[in-house]
């Protein structure tokens, strides 16, 4: 038992320099007291912490690869993207479109659809109507006020025209819708109202491209 003592009695009177020379090695200070207490010199311990500290990453103990991530382009900006914004800005109506082969968009237009009675006043009706203007021999015949210098801005277009009453006649007898339908606007001419801070000239300029 005495021989045992002194045994271990020169490693736990190791001096402070030489423990903390064996921290240093890339060893923590438990690592340094379990192999003291197993009994290794401080040569052998500083020779197995320098080994842990030369010995080459496992693969679980590579740093983890950083993916490289790349964010999805953005859809083209074409001309006739801009043709189509520049449209929905300008025109005053909804539901604005532009295919490659016609203009769309609504309305809500009044107008008379019967006679004037004894008194001068005739029944109106402001149903909502889908246009649809073929871009296929689009002529613009007019751009500017209505009243030359006031009015509102509107644009006079002349091809082919489709107009279709998409809503507004709910509250109207069968026999007043019949003659709303008859009464609505028909021909190969119509007027596209423009807002007011927008140049009616710009549009046409645009419409004149679009034209095919």
């Amino acid at each position: 038992m005495i021989s045992n003592k002194i045994k271990l009695f020169p490693l736990l009177a190791l001096p402070l320099t030489t423990y903390t020379n064996i921290s240093l090695a890339e060893c923590a200070r438990d690592d340094v007291e379990f192999y003291l207490n197993k009994g290794f010199t401080p040569e052998q311990i500083t020779s197995l912490c320098k080994f842990s500290a030369d010995k080459p990453a496992t693969e679980t103990e590579e740093a983890p690869q950083k993916t490289s991530y790349s964010a999805p382009d953005a859809a083209p900006v074409t001309s006739a993207n801009k043709d189509e914004q520049f449209l929905k800005d300008a025109i005053n109506g909804r539901n604005i479109s532009l295919s490659d082969n016609s203009l769309q968009y609504t309305l809500k237009t009044c107008y008379a659809y019967a006679e004037e009675d004894q008194y001068g006043f005739a029944p109106k009706a402001c149903p909502t109507v889908k246009y649809t203007i073929a871009l296929r021999d689009l002529e613009v015949t007019r751009s500017g006020r209505k009243y030359i210098f006031f009015g509102a801005s509107e644009i006079e277009v002349k091809g082919t025209i489709a107009r279709e009453i998409t809503g507004g006649l709910k509250d109207y007898k069968p026999e007043e819708q019949k003659q709303i339908h008859k009464h609505l606007e028909s021909g190969n001419e119509t007027i596209i109202p423009i807002r007011d801070d927008i140049s009616p000239k710009s549009v046409e300029q645009t419409l004149h491209r679009l034209a095919i």
